[in-house]
């Protein structure tokens, strides 16, 4: 379990600081910015703390339920698309929720701990915690969105050479290689998907089409996980990466261990994720 966990940090994380958008708010900078645009076109005439109301509304949607209409039943009439393009928020423009970030440098801190096997100071909370800080108040040169591991594992060396110089930087370069060969791992399983098993369209019996909507419903609702409905269980490779999904899910729920547990909600977006890339592609 700990080990397929730790075989997935280098993708869980980009995946995570770049999901830190999905629930920010605009910085007071970015608010202000829209609030004069909406003055200067007339869309707006009240005070600064209503508008900043609508917008709280407006962001605490997630973010693919956002639509520009949402924002204009505000205003006195629809805003131009060059205004609509100032909400779209980067990490210089961001208010990122501060308790996910630090539930995010809790969890890498752990998953390198167990999965890793190390107690160097370079993993723990603190300098993961800074790391985040740095790459979600970049500095005018750094990446402001769409955070790749090169640019995670960079304000980590920063973050570490910062605290303690040279001091840890063995096994500091051991770790790192550790990760960069887990990412060139997923990186090559990815490129054989691609160009031998994975079509656009996936081509599912009404029995698999069946399980799959239960196994979403059960996520959702919380509940067990409806098993395949074959002894054999599926072959097609991407109701095995369910499968291998829902096996880990399952080990989590009945984990006593509250670091295994920290990734129950992880792994249940993912069994979300993939059930409706699923549906979506499926042709019966």
């Amino acid at each position: 379990m700990i080990s397929e966990l730790w075989s997935a940090f280098p993708q869980m994380i980009v995946q995570k600081i770049n999901g830190l958008l999905d629930d920010a708010e605009p910085n007071p900078a970015r608010a202000f910015q829209i609030y004069k645009a909406c003055q200067a076109e007339n869309l707006w005439n009240e005070t600064f703390e209503k508008f900043s109301q609508h917008l709280q509304g407006y962001f605490s949607l997630s973010r693919h339920e956002r639509r520009k209409s949402h924002f204009d039943r505000a205003l006195s009439r629809p805003m131009s698309m060059e205004i609509y393009e100032k909400f779209h928020l980067t990490f210089r423009s961001a208010l990122v929720n501060n308790r996910t970030l630090l539930d995010i440098a809790s969890w890498a801190h752990h998953l390198v701990r167990v999965g890793y096997k190390t107690t160097c100071p370079v993993a723990s909370e603190d300098v993961f915690t800074k790391t985040l800080q740095y790459i979600t108040n970049p500095p005018h040169f750094e990446k402001d969105e769409n955070i790749d591991l090169d640019d995670f594992c960079s304000a980590w060396t920063k973050t570490v050479n910062k605290l303690f110089g040279k001091t840890y930087d063995d096994e500091f370069n051991k770790l790192l290689k550790e990760i960069h060969s887990l990412n060139l791992q997923i990186k090559e399983a990815e490129v054989k998907v691609h160009d031998g098993q994975f079509f656009p369209t996936i081509y599912l019996t009404q029995t698999e089409i069946d399980w799959t909507i239960a196994v979403r419903t059960a996520a959702v609702d919380y509940k067990p996980i409806p098993k395949f409905p074959l002894s054999r269980g599926p072959k097609k490779q991407r109701l095995c990466t369910l499968y291998s999904t829902i096996g880990l899910y399952a080990l989590v729920l009945t984990a006593k261990d509250a670091v295994l547990l920290k990734h129950r909600e992880t792994l249940r977006d993912k069994i979300l994720e993939q059930c409706d890339s699923l549906l979506r592609d499926k042709a019966a």
